[in-house]
């Protein structure tokens, strides 16, 4: 899901710049390889967050590891980061810029849970239908949750299409209580 508020303009941002640049791409793969920086070494992100050490060490450090590997235009935007103190925001948009871009491309992301799991079968119908109806590539994650007893639920940009049998049932529970006998 797209991060809101500050991390989803920033994210926006970015990819307005690189859409700009031609560069789209290229600075998905910055923005991953940072986000695989981060999650391998988390003192890097300590380091970076840490008001005790200066902003121009911090941008020292970022020229180090990324100024022959990434874009100028990303070197620059981490800079940004610092200078305005929104480092912290960086997983977010990351995260953020990621999906905006794959959604440029025409890529959705779904996530479809059921109460056990489903074959590869189900889930290539699912997908083609999906497809079919958003006029996107979709790329799915399935989860299991027993809670849901049977059916299905997806998720996808933000909707949730529910047709579960407990979801059913809450509903038919719902109206009964609603009911009056006169």
């Amino acid at each position: 899901m797209i991060p809101h508020g500050l991390s989803n303009r920033y994210a926006t941002a970015l990819l307005d710049a690189a859409l700009k640049k031609g560069i789209a791409a290229q600075v998905e793969e910055d923005a991953r390889a940072l986000r695989q920086i981060i999650q391998d070494q988390p003192a890097y992100k300590t380091f970076l967050l840490s008001p005790q050490v200066l902003t121009s060490e911090k941008k020292a450090m970022i020229e180090k590891a990324f100024s022959k590997r990434a874009s100028d235009l990303f070197v620059r935007f981490l800079n940004l980061l610092l200078d305005k103190k929104r480092f912290g925001l960086i997983e977010e948009i990351i995260e953020g810029y990621i999906i905006l871009h794959e959604r440029h491309q025409g890529i959705m992301e779904a996530t479809v849970i059921t109460a056990v799991p489903i074959d590869k079968a189900l889930e290539e119908k699912v997908r083609k239908k999906l497809e079919a109806e958003t006029d996107k590539t979709i790329r799915i994650t399935t989860e299991v949750d027993p809670d849901i007893i049977a059916g299905m639920i997806i998720k996808l940009d933000g909707m949730i299409i529910d047709g579960s049998i407990k979801f059913r049932m809450e509903t038919l529970r719902r109206q009964i209580e609603e009911l009056r006998v006169y």
